[in-house]
Formats: structure tokens, sequence, C-alpha cells
């Protein structure tokens, strides 16, 4: 439980409201979301604030050293030791702090604030051939606050240094609330500054003087290694030349001073890079071949081990790229080499796979150049803790002595003394990392549900932590100390040297407000833990089958907060996130939500959880693009069924989910339906009765539906040369689109195949998408028995709609698990992809340029390139494959009042800008929803892919 009192809790807020221009949110279900980050800590702040700029981090300072509120800065909350969780108040700076404020290509520098993420400064930087150094793997939501705040480094360390070697200089807040800008300074100007009666003077004289007392000390007890991030940087500070208190307050985890703005360096980007990927029969085999890899003087030498490559092979989004490493490989170094010529990282990855032919253990070395094939391989070790914590059960690898880092020429023996320990408590754990500055990330696997197994972790931190001293290491190489290692501090630095942090505390901090209990004065790290010893949570009856994640509890559980959702680009994840780049509408978000409701034993349906899922469009980009597979469109759709389970639906929901019904007797109508949603009096009903969003163009009915036109169609005269098919007539198509459906049977008619009609009246996505489980379970028993008869050893069933056809493979065999529904989604295949496998159709060129817009599910399960393959076939393509995001229609969630801004805001992130880029391009998108978005916002006609391809058909000779 929080310490502070309720009535503490409201005069903070009015203090700030009336101080601040950012947000302040003290109510409970934000204290819950900032309650975690990406470690196995959990403590519940008094509330988290959301500056604007640094006149709010000066008031906001400035009003919890009145109150004596501590204070915890937090970037995108991907910390993995615990410094971005406290009992006091969050600092977010990652919503409205968030800008390059300068980029100067010819001096190398940007300013920025600290809510900048690294991959948009990257972006930016790329534009003038130049790069930020420290390259951590959450570089796509890691904020460059954190990464000051941490010291981070990443994998290219051994060319690029810490942050600490890449910061010109540090704007930042003091605890009195007064600004101090920090730089390089020679002795003569840190006297000048010493002598000055201020604050600023005063912390010159103090860490001078802290500094020259303990010269001898900081010497003895300091690693000389490169990944040493523990305690103060002391060493930096005692080291000939300038120095500066930015040097200080990086690395400090926020027990300083707040970071407003940063000046950091930027490097020359290296024109080729390639990757080098030996192969071993064990891991010692692989630490035995390090000091090979290091001769040829790489940028990165990253190691992934069995474990790993396990996880990756079964990762939806990774397992693709698994298929370049041999199976019988235990362990591989991924050996980067960087240059700007190209013949030259070519030629040192040709030596050192020479060099490496005669290395015992070696199965094979795989030389990764090509972009195709470099950059997944690469993001195969981005992706490893996340991957990790994605394990199904209790048993977990989690991050507790982690960031351990040594000399390495000394990892195999070190290592192979790590493996005894894990050994000799009963358990193992996963060995990744940056094997080239000795900095590996090795996570024990335990169960912190279990008391006995918190004990057993607390005796591996403190052996781990007398080994890292026995070979002269640091305790932390790049995660820093936090609530995990910070216990520990007093062995690595013994009674001098914390005194010592303890008065450059005092100094800076007199009132002790910012972040306590990190790097001194800590808590044991087995306290605060996100699952205390009275977690009991609730595991409730549920209408999906969870069995693959070993229930609905742990399927929530996986999300660890890495933080992936929290990306702004690439994929599409998380399309809420991006438009509000608000915690809450994040998968972590929402997962976190139902992981506190569980824990407490609540009822689902609460309201404020409601709130925290209404935005989750159920894309299913989280199904692949988080790493741990959190799912949480179907976690979205059971609480939904929670949710209104004895409570009323909205008319909406149930207009919604009768549309399947309604669509046949509208088709009678549909001159008069059409009439009637395009007036304006007929959209301010719908609006009024039905939720749609008056804003809205809705689809047109036709008479003539794809049915009617089937009965009375004449088949192509090569139809049945080559078989049959089930063609799903999703409703949709049918009913609003029926030309799709119809170039959908031409063309594979004219590819051979006879046509036959599923009969399946609906696939139940309407209700999936609502929570309408039970009746959509109901649905699906009986539908899945009828259609798994009609399925022989070869019949495939083909559909246009990605949405409908992949519920078919995706859901229907965790509503009804069972031979019929695992027959039918077997069956299942997009009409494109199996037209591209086995049409071959005779296509005339095609002399305009394409753009394709891929659909999120069928992204998420197929990838990206599934509707791009048929395309290609047709002679002299030009295609575009957007890598553009969601769309923001998501089905009936853009129609809807309330949600029309934000879906048309998350269409403009991406999506609309890329399409304005090209004015003469043909648009492709297979999904409906995305055809009409497109349509109503860029009122440009978007095409489904098949019917791009049928405009394309060669007649045939006799026709």
């Amino acid at each position: 439980m929080n310490r502070f009192a309720e009535q503490e809790r409201e005069s903070l807020a009015s203090h700030l409201r009336r101080s601040i221009r950012g947000e302040v949110r003290l109510d409970f279900p934000t204290r819950r979301l900032y309650a975690t980050d990406a470690s196995i800590y959990q403590m519940e702040p008094f509330g988290v604030v959301l500056p604007r700029d640094a006149d709010d981090l000066q008031a906001i300072v400035a009003i919890a050293s009145e109150m004596r509120i501590p204070l915890t800065p937090r970037g995108g909350g991907t910390s993995l030791s615990g410094q971005a969780v406290g009992e006091g108040l969050v600092v977010d700076c990652s919503k409205y702090m968030d800008a390059i404020l300068d980029l100067d290509p010819i001096q190398q520098i940007a300013r920025v604030q600290p809510g900048v993420v690294l991959d948009t400064l990257n972006r930016s930087a790329e534009a003038h051939g130049l790069l930020f150094g420290p390259d951590v793997s959450t570089g796509s939501r890691a904020n460059l606050g954190g990464m000051i705040g941490n010291n981070s480094a990443g994998a290219r360390s051994i060319v690029y240094g810490k942050t600490i070697d890449n910061v010109h200089r540090l704007d930042v807040v003091l605890s009195d609330g007064s600004r101090a800008s920090f730089d390089a300074l020679t002795q003569a100007e840190w006297e000048e500054r010493a002598a000055r009666n201020t604050f600023d003077g005063q912390l010159h004289r103090t860490v001078q003087g802290v500094v020259e007392r303990n010269r001898d000390e900081i010497d003895r007890r300091y690693p000389k290694i490169l990944r040493r991030v523990s305690g103060y940087n002391l060493p930096e500070l005692a080291a000939p030349g300038k120095k500066g208190l930015h040097q200080l307050i990086i690395g400090s985890e926020g027990t300083l001073a707040l970071t407003a703005e940063a000046v950091v360096k930027l490097l020359p980007r290296p024109k080729a890079r390639g990757l080098l990927v030996p192969q071993f029969a064990t891991l010692a085999d692989a630490m035995n071949a390090l000091a090979v890899c290091l001769e040829m003087s790489p940028s990165a030498v990253e190691l992934m081990d069995q474990l790993l490559l396990e996880l990756t092979a079964g990762n939806l989004a990774l397992r693709d790229t698994t298929r370049h490493i041999d199976r019988r490989a235990k362990a591989i170094f991924m050996v980067e080499f960087s240059a700007n010529d190209p013949a030259e990282v070519v030629d040192r990855a040709q030596k050192l796979a020479k060099r490496l032919s005669g290395v015992p253990g070696l199965i094979t070395c795989l030389t990764a150049i090509e972009p195709s094939i470099r950059d997944p391989l690469w993001n195969l070790r981005r992706a490893s803790m996340p991957l990790l914590y994605g394990m199904p059960g209790d048993r977990k690898p989690i991050t507790f002595v982690e960031d351990t880092a040594v000399s390495p020429e000394k990892l195999p023996e070190y290592v192979a003394r790590f493996k005894e320990i894990l050994l000799r408590h009963g358990t193992d754990g996963s060995f990744y990392g940056h094997a080239s500055v000795g900095c590996l990330h090795i996570r024990p696997l335990i169960d912190l549900k279990s008391a006995q197994q918190v004990v057993t972790m607390h005796r591996i931190a403190e052996e781990v932590a007398d080994l890292v001293l026995e070979f002269n290491g640091s305790l932390s190489g790049e995660h820093g100390d936090g609530l995990t290692r910070s216990e520990w501090n007093p062995k690595m630095f013994g009674p001098i040297l914390m005194d010592a942090f303890r008065q450059i505390k005092r100094a800076f901090d007199p009132k002790g407000i910012f972040n306590p209990g990190k790097i001194m004065d800590a808590p044991s790290m087995a306290s605060n833990l996100r699952y205390p010893p009275d977690y009991k949570p609730t595991e409730p009856r549920t209408v999906f089958d969870y069995s693959k994640q070993d229930g609905f509890l742990r399927s929530v559980e996986m999300c660890n907060g890495n933080g992936a959702c929290r990306k702004t680009t690439g994929g599409a994840m998380c399309p809420s996130y991006r438009a509000t780049r608000d915690e809450r509408d994040s998968t972590r978000g929402r997962a976190n939500a139902l992981r506190h409701a569980l824990a407490e034993g609540a009822d689902l349906r609460q309201r404020w959880l409601h709130e925290v899922f209404d935005l989750c469009l159920m894309c299913k980009a989280c199904k692949s693009e988080c790493p741990s597979n959190v799912d949480v469109g179907k976690l979205k759709a059971e609480f939904l069924q929670f949710y209104y389970r004895g409570r009323s639906r909205p008319l909406e929901h149930l207009m919604v989910g009768g549309l399947p019904y309604m669509q046949a007797w509208l088709s009678w109508v549909a001159p008069i339906i059409n009439r009637i949603q395009g007036s304006s009096p007929g959209r301010w009903l719908l609006e009024k009765m039905a939720g749609i969003d008056r804003r809205r163009s809705l689809p047109p009915i036709h008479f003539q539906n794809f049915r009617r036109w089937f009965r009375g169609h004449r088949p192509d005269p090569l139809a049945g040369s080559r078989g049959s098919v089930l063609l799903l007539a999703d409703c949709f198509t049918t009913y609003q689109e029926p030309n799709v459906a119809r170039s959908a049977v031409r063309l594979l008619e004219r590819a051979g195949y006879t046509v036959k009609l599923a009969d399946l009246f609906c696939c139940g996505r309407v209700w999936i998408s609502k929570g309408f489980l039970l009746h959509a379970k109901t649905w699906v028993a009986r539908q899945a028995a009828t259609l798994a008869k009609k399925l022989g050893p070869d019949t495939t069933i083909v559909g246009m709609e990605p949405s409908c056809l992949l519920t078919l493979a995706d859901e229907w065999p965790e509503l009804v698990p069972g031979p019929d529904t695992r027959h039918v989604a077997a069956a299942a295949k997009m009409a494109d992809s199996f037209l591209a496998e086995r049409g071959e159709l005779r296509l005339r060129p095609m002399e305009s340029p394409c753009v394709l817009h891929g659909h999120c599910h069928q992204k998420a399960l197929l990838g990206n390139n599934a509707g791009a393959t048929l395309l290609r076939q047709i002679p002299g393509v030009k295609l575009d494959v957007l890598d553009a995001g969601c769309c923001g229609m998501a089905g009936s969630f853009g129609y809807e009042r309330g949600h029309f801004d934000l879906s048309a805001k998350i269409a403009g992130l991406a999506l609309l800008p890329a399409l304005a880029q090209r004015p003469a391009h043909v648009l492709a998108a297979p999904g409906t929803s995305c055809r009409h978005q497109i349509e109503d916002l860029s009122g440009r006609k978007a095409l489904h892919p098949l019917e791009i391809v049928e405009k394309q058909l060669e007649p045939e000779p006799n026709s």
C-alpha cells in the first residue's frame, strides 16, 4: 500500500493543476498502470504527472520538495531493474517532452528533450548520414532521458561506448526547482563555478571534495572495464582533462536531478554493415571462440543460446528467419562488421569465417550481407528479452543477475562458474547479449510466485555478486542498479565509497525526493515484487481456450512490460497508443489493467477496465509483433464477454451483432436503404440509434448481391480442370462488395478450379469483436461440424476478406477446440495466397504503379507479403508494399460515435501521408474496412488485389 494519505494526494493535485500545463493524474487506474515497468517489481505510485515543458518540470520539483513527495522520472518504462517505479510521483516525459529541438549536421550534435525515442532521433539523424551511437535493443521505445539516467550502451558499445561518451551537455532541474546546465569544464572553469555562492557552486565544491578525498579508493574499487554503470560515475570525475557534473548525473538513475534537455553527440553512420553468424554445438564452444571473433575488430558480437533459438522458432513474427540457423546449434554469435566500404565488410567476414573453420564445436558459419537476410537476423537478437518472458508457465527467465560484466577474455570461465551457481540451486538460465564487451544477459529460471523460489533468487544474487567481484567485474554493465542491484553496492564499493555516494546525494538532494532507494539505502531486492507473497489472483472461467498459455491468467501475465507496444513507427502495434501516446491505450497498459483486476480478485465488470479496453482496435498486431505474443484482441473479446454478463448491451452492439441476419433482407430493399443511409436525416438517425458517427459514409448494400449473381453465373470453360475449392463468401463481400467475390470466382475458375460456396452464413467475426462469445461458440460448433464434412483431404477453403477467413484459422480452434475446427483451420487460405501458389494465370503487363496496404490480421498471421505475392506476378508491375500501420477503421470501430476522430487520426499517422506521396498509384487493399477508410478520408478508391489481377487477365485464345 502507498504510505501517503489521500488528503495529501488531493492537496498535491490542487497545487500541480494550478502550476503546470501538463497532465496531472492521481486516479486509481493510472496509479495501477504505472506501478510496474519491465522489471520484476511493482510499487503503486502516489500519482503520475506528464509535463509539457521544462517550466512544468521546475514547478513539479518545487512542489514535491515543499510537500516532501518523492519523484520517480520515467521514460518508456522499459527499465529492467526497477528504476522507473516508486511510491511517490512518477514524472512521465514521454508524451509531451519528446521534441528534437535542434539537429546540427555540421557540428554533429542534436538538442533533445528527455522523451525523445532513440529510433526517432536516429531516423532524423540518418537523413544527414549520422547516428546516435548507443543502440539499445529497446530503441523503438527507449527514451533518451532514460538512457541518460541509466548510462545505456547497447550492442555496438565496443565502437560507440556508453551514453556518457555521447553527451555534450545536460540541462537539468535541481532539487530546489532551479535550472542548471552542466558540460565539460577545464580545471580553471570548474574552480570558477565552485567559487560561486549558489546551489550550483555548492555542488561543484562538494563533488570536487569527495573525489579528491577518495581518489585511491575510486581507483581500487571501480573495475577497469568498458561496461561498468554501477554506482555513481566517480572515475570520470577523477580522470585528468575536462570533466563536468553531467557525467555524474548520467547513470545516476534520477537520484540527483531531472533532465530537461540534452545536447548529444552524433557520429557518421557506416555505409555498410554485414553479419557473420557462427553456430556452435554448445555454449562453452561459443565462449571459447569469442577471442577469435574479437580479432577482426567487429562492431558487435552478440550471443544467443539454445533457449532463445527455440523461442524465436516458435514466434509468429520471427520464425521464418530461424531457417538460417542450423537446428543442431545450441549457441550462435552474431558478429557484425561495419565500414564505409562494402568490400571491407565482406573481406573481414570471410577472414573470420576462415579463422573459425578449425575452432572446436563450430557447426557452420552464415554470412549475411544483404539487408533482406541481415536485418531479420539482427532483429532476432533485439527481441531476446521479451521473448524469454513470453514463455508460458510460472517459471520464467527473469532479470536480477542479467547485467553483470567482466573482461571478455574471462567470459569462458565466468560463464562456467555462473552455470555452477545455477545448478547448485536447482535451476538453469538463458545466456545472451553483448559478448564483445563481456556483458552477458544471464537470466535464471525462477518462479516468483513461490516464496521458496524468491529465497533462492536472493541467494543466487548474493553468490553472483561475490563471483563478479572475484572476476573484478561490475554488478551492472548497462541496466543499472535500481531495485535489483542496489542492495549489493556495499559489496562492490565498500563503506568508504558508499559514504561518498551519500555525501553527493545529500548535496544534490537534501530532502531525498529524487528516486529514493536506488543506488544506495536500498530495500531488499526480494521486496516490492510484481508477485508479492499474498498474490492469489482469480482464474475466471473463460469461453476461449487458453491451454497453450496455461490459462487466461498466465496469458495476461505473459506481458512483462517490455514496452514494444509503445513503438511509434514500423509494423502496426499499437495503433491506439500511436494516436494518443497514452500508457493506458497500449498493449502493456491493457494487460496490466487485467492483471491488477485479477490479482485483487475484482469483478471484471468494472467501468475503468472498460475504459482501458475501449480504444483497442483488435487489430491482432500484438499477437505477432509483441515478442511475448500477448494477444490483447483476444483478451478484449473475453473481457467484453465478462463485462456484459448480466448487463444490458448498447443498441450499437446489438445492431453490429445482427448484421449477418439483417443484410440478406436489406438487400431486397437496397435502393431504399442506400438512399436513407446516404441522407443527412438518415445519418443523424443512425448516429442517435445505432451509434454510427454521422461523418461516416456507410458502404452501399447491393440488390444484385454475390449469391444472386453466383446462382446465375456461367463457369469458365477451364473450371474444374485442376480440382475444386470452397469459397467463403463472407457477408461483407456478399452484400456490400460483390464485385470482389466475382473477381475471386473468375480468377479461380480461370486457374482451373471449380468454385463451390462454403455455405457458411457467417464466420462469427462480428460476434467475437463485440464479445458475444457464447453465441459465437455455439454458432462455430454447429458450422464447423457441417463444414468439416465437406472437406476432402486436399480441399481448400478460400476467402477474400482477411478478417473473416482468418477467423476460421485463428479463433475457431480456440472457441471450439476439437478435430472439426482444426480441420477447417488447416484448410483455410486467403484467395490471393492460394492463387499466387497455384494459379498459373496468364496476365497482361500493368503500366500503372501499384501500392499495397495490407490488412492487419493478414499481416499479423501471414506476414506483410502475403497479399503482395500475387500482385508481383503481374508482368512489369511496380509494387510498393506499405509499412504504414493500421488504417484505423477496424471493422465497426471506425464507424462508431466516439471512435471516429481516433480512427481518422490513426489513418493520418502513416497511411494517408504514404498514399498522398503516391498520387498516380493504383491502390490495393485486401480489407473491406481499409478500402472504405481510404475512400472516406482520401477520396481515392482502393481495390482488392483480386480485382486488380482480374483486370490484367489475358483473354483465353478461344474467347
